[in-house]
């Protein structure tokens, strides 16, 4: 496949704007770089120096070594920070250089200058083919495949790893527990095709309603689904409830409505202790107000 096909498909399967972030105090190579990707409609950013912001996503990372400097920190600090992103280091090929040391180092791709447009095409078109398909494998192991939400699997991890974060650095974590009313009835009467297709709602609605890359919607089982909010309190969490619930009623499903129970978590001096309350909590808030939603079908 050539290079627009892997951009199209990080485009429209991926849903991500296309950037490559590149390093490069003689300029030379960003033109070159500038000369491709403009023709593919893909953000180039030059910097001075990384800012390691989280939030900040791109594809590939171009680095060009103009002799003598230690990449050694930066490389590790770029896949510690963008685990996803590929890496290419850009070296002189009169100066001699241990190429070696940079994939021990986690670099993707190494090219010599002097190169070639086509050349510099076809290692670019390679790093995307790799984020492409290390991004779907990533996603076929943590994704619910009907719903398109994350898996328990992945649940089960990352509330350990937000809350072990929430409890360290002292910020308010809410855990959401929500229950589609009635499902049964619904998957019953108008079959499983249907009652699919109303999961699949349920997983749009609830990744429409909070924030994209901050909070985390996973499929906890059947028709049961969990929210995880970072740097929220349970009185903001109970205002997105609020919001899932209004994004809900839009759709006027007649008897199916969303049972949810919230709880912050809390220091128990323990992490598993913590954990274990915080989802023991919400569960129970959200049959208790289930079974007040409760209506014979």
């Amino acid at each position: 496949m050539k290079l627009n096909n892997w951009i199209t498909l990080i485009r429209e399967e991926l849903k991500e704007p296309l950037r490559v972030i590149v390093y490069d105090q003689s300029k030379v190579v960003t033109f070159f770089l500038e000369e491709v990707l403009e023709t593919y409609q893909i953000e180039l950013i030059s910097v001075e120096k990384f800012s390691f912001a989280e939030d900040s996503l791109f594809q590939i990372a171009v680095l060009v070594v103009q002799g003598g400097e230690d990449f050694s920190f930066l490389l590790k600090k770029i896949k510690e920070t963008y685990e996803e992103a590929k890496v290419c280091v850009i070296l002189n090929f009169l100066k001699e250089e241990d190429i070696g040391r940079y994939f021990d180092l986690g670099v993707d791709e190494v090219v010599f200058k002097p190169f070639s447009l086509n050349e510099l095409k076809a290692r670019l078109s390679k790093l995307f083919k790799e984020y492409y398909l290390d991004k779907k494998i990533k996603r076929f192991l943590i994704e619910d495949p009907l719903t398109g939400v994350y898996n328990r699997r992945f649940f089960e991890e990352k509330i350990r790893e937000e809350a072990y974060k929430a409890l360290r650095q002292k910020y308010p974590l809410s855990l959401m527990m929500i229950d589609l009313d009635n499902f049964k009835w619904y998957n019953d009467y108008l079959g499983h095709k249907e009652g699919d297709a109303l999961l699949k709602l349920v997983g749009e609605t609830l990744l429409h309603s909070v924030r994209l890359g901050v909070d985390l919607v996973f499929r906890y089982g059947g028709d049961e689904f969990v929210v995880l909010l970072p740097y929220t309190t349970k009185e903001q969490a109970e205002q997105v409830a609020e919001r899932i619930k209004k994004n809900w009623e839009v759709y006027n499903i007649p008897n199916v409505k969303l049972s949810i129970g919230i709880a912050q978590l809390q220091d128990k001096k323990n992490l598993e202790k913590s954990i274990e309350e915080v989802i023991t909590k919400a569960d129970a808030l959200m049959y208790a107000e289930k079974k007040a939603n409760k209506v014979s079908v």
